[in-house]
């Protein structure tokens, strides 16, 4: 990859302006009831074993992420704010080896729209802020496909050949390990491996010779997991209705919904236009659009044969392809009025609407931190959390695990001495204490256990966003 010293200089902004909105506000929400899956899972006080049980007990993900924030959380310290910088890390890595993967792809200027739609776009960023696995497996998608390209390529020697295939490999393992979706890429790679070789001749032999390795390594280590996930009949999730088939999860991939239909019909331009050069002669964007279109036809097709199990953040790689074609392909229309047009058409409201999106941004998560520091000058430090799931007392204990954990482990909560207890075991000696009801899901139920409705008044109440926290006199 040889470029200008221009080209270098806007690469290394728009990086720096990736990095600044991905770190700016990071630790802005608490955690939600997902992130302290992880974060608890990851609990490096506790053996492996142990860490493995309680990914078994409270998760479907694979584990990869866990592990890697769990040598993260030992090498600095057990808090929330530490865990915060493993997703931050992927995120920001993945905007240069996104630029990578584009100039491989268009061998243009095009790499410089791309790293800067990467940059700015909210729905990345919102994920580089979370502690959930999604920036890591959109890192390695792309290195996946970085290294995807190379064994393919014509121009290399022996040599480097086998280095990259041996490459591919191992980022192809990590990258199934990260999350099953990610076979949607694989799977994208052999129809267009089979496809050049049935139109244009080209004989991909690294690349079919490296799948009987990739499927053996990874079910080594995740046959168990996959059987698992198989073998579920139902899903949490439901059918996607009508609205779904003319959006596509765009608009949160971008926004709101204004951005989503500026960004599937600039898409869907684009490729109409050049759809000859994609499908009729030899490119690197045929892998693209088959990526894209499995992400979708794929998770649809098992839901209407067994469950529903689409969501837009398990294809959060969809947008590789969807950012680089559009850059690319933009940087192959000849009609500089055209051109100039789509890119005002695409920028603009893109740089608005993040402006706005950070200007505004709202809390979505649940406030403990906020509710902690409101007790500040209160006399009452003692705690206990209510989790009430009116549909299973499992899951209720649970998720008490999980809250406790959080909070506990909050330089807020430790800051002022506070004391947390299990609603059901708190000590007589204490005569107030504060239940705080975590109700971030349909189901949640505030109300005392039966057996402390006549002993415990109420005193006060303390409204945030998903907390619902009373103060109880204890009689």
């Amino acid at each position: 990859m040889f470029l200008s010293k221009k080209s270098i200089i806007i690469f290394s902004i728009f990086i720096l302006i990736g990095v600044f909105l991905r770190t700016y506000q990071l630790n802005f929400e608490s955690y939600w009831l997902d992130e302290m899956i992880s974060y608890w899972v990851a609990d490096p006080n506790i053996s492996f074993n142990e860490t493995l049980i309680r990914r078994d007990e409270v998760a479907q993900a694979p584990i990869l992420f866990d592990l890697i924030l769990r040598k993260y959380l030992a090498f600095f310290s057990y808090e929330p704010e530490y865990g915060r910088h493993v997703p931050l890390f992927f995120g920001v890595l993945s905007i240069p080896f996104l630029g990578i993967l584009s100039h491989q792809i268009s061998k243009n200027n095009s790499f410089l729209l791309t790293v800067f739609l990467a940059s700015i776009n909210v729905y990345l960023i919102s994920y580089s802020q979370e502690v959930r696995p999604y920036s890591l497996i959109f890192f390695l998608s792309i290195i996946n496909l970085i290294f995807y390209y190379k064994i393919v390529s014509e121009n290399k020697k022996i040599f480097k050949k086998i280095i990259f295939f041996n490459l591919f490999i191992i980022f192809s393992v990590l990258t199934l390990s990260s999350h099953p979706f990610t076979f949607i890429i694989l799977f994208s790679q052999i129809i267009n491996s089979i496809y050049v070789f049935l139109f244009f001749k080209k004989k991909n032999y690294l690349f079919f010779l490296s799948v009987p390795f990739i499927l053996l390594i990874y079910l080594l280590f995740n046959l168990d997991y996959l059987i698992s996930q198989l073998s579920y009949s139902e899903y949490f999730l439901n059918h996607e209705n009508w609205k779904f088939y003319y959006n596509y999860y765009f608009s949160r991939f971008f926004g709101s919904r204004i951005m989503g239909i500026i960004y599937l019909s600039t898409l869907i331009y684009l490729v109409v236009t050049f759809r000859k050069k994609i499908f009729y002669t030899f490119n690197n964007y045929l892998l693209l659009i088959f990526i894209l279109i499995f992400s979708y036809i794929i998770p649809l097709a098992y839901a209407y044969l067994k469950t529903p199990i689409l969501t837009d953040r398990y294809i959060i790689f969809v947008l590789i392809p969807i950012l680089i074609l559009i850059s690319s392909l933009i940087f192959e229309v000849t009609n500089k009025k055209v051109k100039i047009f789509i890119f005002i058409f695409l920028l603009a409201p893109t740089i608005i609407n993040n402006f706005t999106e950070i200007k505004d941004k709202k809390i979505n998560k649940p406030e403990f931190k906020k509710f902690l520091n409101s007790l500040e000058k209160n006399d009452v430090k003692n705690l206990a959390v209510n989790t009430n799931l009116a549909v299973s007392a499992k899951v209720s204990k649970r998720m008490t695990k999980l809250v406790e954990n959080y909070i506990k482990t909050l330089k807020e909560f430790k800051k002022e001495d506070f004391k947390i207890f299990n609603l059901n075991d708190v000590p007589k000696n204490q005569k107030m204490i504060w239940v705080i009801c975590y109700e971030p899901l349909v189901g949640f139920d505030c109300t005392l256990p039966d057996d402390k409705k006549d002993a415990w008044i109420l005193i006060e109440t303390k409204q945030n966003h998903f907390l619902n926290s009373r103060l109880y006199e204890i009689k």
